[in-house]
């Protein structure tokens, strides 16, 4: 897998590592895309091409039946793919949002599991919902958060905000990190000859990433679209995402922007990342972030970035007050004008090298027992 991969000024290059074990990833795996899918399919393939064991437990419910995976339907599905893939000594590194009770009911059986098994683990919370999650649970929800996390070596989060709540919820700062979930972009492909027409007709040509939740911003977007384009009468918008499509598309008649936005629903990633490579700006509306895939993806490929100014963004971003239009259209403008030799790209933080530390280091310590961190805040 070719990967594009600019490193920002501040990151830290770990040494070259290897890891001679088995990994359990468990996770949401593609179809359909999204961050937490991507980034687990991107881990695989770069642990597989260093020659490392990677058995996937696909966590998505109504998951198609693939070789490709292993998928659970329920609590004792999940016991029983996890007990049958650790056997043997593997790592478990298990991917969740941490943002609802089913996410933390699954890390808590995971968790029972690496007990009984007596295996190492380590886990990635996603989501930038989850410390606001964290800080509606009372001091039992609290207690069980920890519990539930005490037997894992090690937790990456993937930004600050999460790692904070959770240490303000009594985690050891120790046994946390903070490592985006971003290991490198696959090397765009060319153009289909109709993606190539559809979006020929776009001066400029924008690339939104979202999906038909109120937290992707998608109403924000409309708005900002609906003032641009009688500044520009061939400004073009092609929003991809997962999700039920068709509420977006209904909104898009009802403002007046179907010529303006085409709304494609999931595609494959390549097609993704083939009309990413093109767009003169990308924009992420979105409400809420952990740390976007899509927005460290279009900077890694060199296009200008218009986000929301949730928790965290990277360098190179180009920020707007969340949830305001006006603030959004403004914004794009300028970025707009300045396209022209102004890309700043910035690539990853996280290298497949630092995640194989952390997996030996995990490997090492084994299984936690809840006492070692189970204090109270």
């Amino acid at each position: 897998m070719t990967t594009v991969d600019v490193r920002s000024d501040t990151a830290v290059a770990a040494p070259a590592s290897t890891f001679s074990g088995r990994v359990v990833l468990a996770g949401y795996y593609p179809p359909p895309l999204g961050g937490e899918s991507v980034h687990v399919a991107g881990l695989a393939r770069g642990l597989r091409a260093r020659g490392v064991d990677v058995e996937i437990v696909n966590l998505r419910k109504g998951a198609p039946p693939s070789p490709d995976y292993r998928h659970v339907t329920g609590v004792a599905s999940l016991w029983r793919a996890l007990a049958d893939g650790l056997r043997g000594g593997a790592l478990l590194h298990l991917h969740t949002n941490g943002h609802s009770a089913r996410s933390w009911s699954v890390v808590m059986a995971a968790a029972a599991v690496l007990l009984r098994t007596r295996s190492a683990g380590v886990l990635t919370l996603h989501s930038g919902l989850c410390p606001g999650y964290l800080g509606r649970r009372g001091r039992a929800g609290r207690a069980l958060i920890r519990l539930a996390l005490a037997p894992f070596a090690h937790v990456m989060c993937v930004n600050t905000s999460i790692r904070d709540a959770l240490v303000g919820i009594g985690v050891a700062p120790g046994q946390l990190s903070v490592l985006p979930a971003f290991l490198g972009v696959e090397a765009p492909g060319a153009l289909t000859d109709a993606d190539a027409a559809m979006i020929a007709r776009f001066r400029p040509y924008l690339v939104a990433a979202g999906g038909a939740g109120a937290e992707y911003g998608m109403d924000v977007l409309l708005a900002a679209v609906d003032q641009l384009r009688r500044r520009y009468p061939q400004l073009g918008c092609v929003v991809m995402g997962g999700g039920d499509s068709r509420p977006l598309r209904d909104a898009l008649g009802a403002r007046g922007v179907d010529r303006h936005v085409v709304a494609l629903g999931e595609v494959a990633h390549a097609r993704y990342l083939a009309l990413l490579a093109r767009a003169d700006v990308f924009v992420r509306p979105s409400l809420v972030d952990g740390d976007a895939i899509s927005v460290r993806e279009a900077l890694a490929l060199g296009r200008p970035v218009v986000a929301s100014d949730t928790d965290f963004r990277p360098d190179g971003v180009v920020l707007f007050r969340r949830g305001d239009g006006n603030d959004l259209a403004d914004k794009l403008a300028i970025a707009i004008e300045q396209v022209a030799g102004s890309a700043h790209a910035a690539g990853t933080v996280t290298t497949l090298d630092e995640v194989v530390s952390i997996y030996r280091r995990a490997a090492a310590v084994g299984a936690r027992t809840p006492r070692r961190v189970a204090g109270t805040p």
